[in-house]
């Protein structure tokens, strides 16, 4: 029998990789199912966040089915499960003919109440489109759905082979890495409708809607009513091309050291909003050395505004008009210089070495990088600290931000004048600590048991636990100190800041670099 009309027999053609499982339900029997397919089960139950969602579909309706044969239309309750399965006929905590006056009740209701709609399409419908409008109101797929449907929609009505182009191009999607949430990224979506969106706006240049990330699609492959490429298959090699990029900025891959790295510091401080720039970078015909000098660039922008003192709400905007320029020029510095020069408000400017210099100084670190993004500049700024003799070590998990002068001082931590002034005084003294604590000269990075134990010891005794317990080189300026005031604070300051002006370089320090 041909394959294809053995096939219609389904009625309903499932995606290629579904395919198999979704017959397998239809044709064996549970027993079999169970067997062939319980590498997938845990504790006797198909989990959420499988990649079968057939199969855990077919186990929730088998358990429904089984619960109401047994007990009739009693609610499921939690306790009705036991060590995570749900009772099954086979207990027989029935009668084998009420069990049986139950399901033919079932049968009668699915083969009486159940309505079927036929609908035949004429030679002008377009079957896409009355799809679509079909379920605008039943449960909202997501627009990686529909972009799928769309997609091999257009891939059938070019008479494409339509199951190569899904198993060699778009079957690596169908993985479930690819519909969970993406971690780093608002709104809360999958990350395959992330992906899409910064495809996108690295090949338009546009500011693309995640609500209408599907309409955003259909525009973009089929502008104006005209396809945007020949075939459909070079519509699915274009997003094959963008995959190992997105998935690298991820974490997923690192065979790109350079985009992984970029991909972990903006994961840090949670801007993904840069990835359609990332993109393009990584995309372009330029060298390695011209990609990681951009990268560089991208991750100072973000980190100098935040030490600045300088907002992060128009983050989004200076990405994607950055990422016209790109698209018409081509990325290079030379372009993100003279972007920038033309930026010069607070809302979007890249900030100056004296401006940077003087936001570590003065600014609160602590709270304007809070969590993640000011333990990744400590840690740079210990990286920065080691000789070329040093091991090279990441950075270890369990890291806390410590502030060396604690913030709630007690009489262990006298001023310069060895006067002692209550934290809430109103005295001009207490106000000018109040003003350096969370600046980065008092933060360090220590593991959570040292930073618990050190608490608001007096500055001896934590020397002490420094000097036992830490092997950080941004630890050792403390060790040759006999004291810690507002000076102490200020000297690191400076110290700290001469070495993060070479980790967050300048527009100006890249020129000057490209002209010696």
């Amino acid at each position: 029998m041909d394959a294809e009309i053995k096939l219609t027999r389904f009625k309903l053609t499932p995606t290629p990789s579904d395919q198999e499982i979704f017959h397998d339900i239809l044709e064996a029997e549970h027993s079999t199912i169970r067997n062939r397919y319980g590498k997938h089960y845990w504790g006797g139950r198909v989990p959420k966040n499988t990649q079968f969602r057939a199969l855990r579909a077919y186990e929730e309706f088998y358990g429904l089915i089984d619960h109401f044969a047994q007990f009739g239309s009693a609610e499921l309750s939690q306790d009705d499960e036991v060590d995570g399965e749900m009772p099954t006929i086979s207990d027989e905590t029935d009668t084998g003919e009420a069990i049986r006056e139950r399901l033919e009740a079932m049968l009668t209701a699915l083969l009486n109440r159940m309505k079927l709609v036929v609908i035949t399409l004429g030679e002008d419908d377009d079957a896409q489109v009355i799809f679509e409008t079909l379920n605008s109101k039943g449960e909202p797929l997501l627009a990686m759905d529909l972009v799928r449907n769309n997609i091999f929609y257009r891939a059938e009505k070019e008479e494409a082979e339509v199951e190569d182009l899904y198993h060699d191009l778009w079957d690596p999607f169908d993985h479930a890495w690819w519909k969970e949430p993406a971690p780093f990224a608002r709104p809360t979506r999958p990350r395959i409708d992330h992906f899409l969106t910064h495809v996108l706006a690295a090949e338009t240049g546009q500011k693309i809607s995640m609500r209408e990330l599907y309409a955003e699609y259909r525009a973009f492959a089929v502008p104006r009513g005209k396809p945007r490429f020949e075939k459909v298959e070079d519509e699915l090699q274009l997003l094959g091309k963008y995959s190992p990029f997105y998935e690298t900025l991820e974490g997923r891959l690192e065979e790109d050291p350079d985009l992984h790295w970029l991909g972990r510091k903006l994961a840090a401080w949670q801007v993904t909003t840069a990835y359609p720039v990332a993109m393009q970078i990584n995309a372009a015909e330029m060298n390695a050395d011209a990609k990681r000098k951009l990268y560089r660039l991208v991750y100072s922008y973000v980190v100098r505004r935040a030490l600045s003192g300088l907002t992060a709400k128009n983050l989004n905007r200076v990405f994607q008009s950055l990422s016209q320029v790109f698209l018409e020029t081509g990325p290079s510095v030379e372009a993100m210089e003279s972007y920038f020069a033309q930026r010069t408000g607070d809302s979007t400017r890249f900030p100056g070495n004296e401006e940077f210099r003087q936001g570590i100084l003065s600014k609160p670190a602590y709270t304007l990088a809070p969590q993640t993004r000011i333990k990744d500049v400590l840690w740079e700024l210990e990286e920065a600290s080691r000789t070329k003799f040093s091991e090279k070590t990441a950075m270890p998990s369990g890291l806390w931000t410590e502030h060396v002068l604690p913030v709630s001082w007690t009489e262990e931590w006298p001023f310069a004048d060895g006067e002692f002034v209550e934290r809430w005084s109103n005295d001009a003294k207490s106000e000018t600590r109040n003003r350096v604590l969370h600046t980065l000269g008092n933060l360090t990075l220590l593991t959570g048991s040292l930073n618990i134990s050190s608490g608001n010891k007096g500055f001896i005794e934590k020397r002490g636990k420094l000097e036992e317990h830490t092997g950080l080189f941004l630890n050792k300026w403390f060790l040759k100190r006999d004291d810690w005031n507002e000076d102490q604070i200020r000297e690191r300051g400076e110290a700290l800041a001469d070495r993060a002006l070479n980790i967050w370089p300048s527009l100006q320090v890249a020129q000057t670099a490209r002209e010696h």
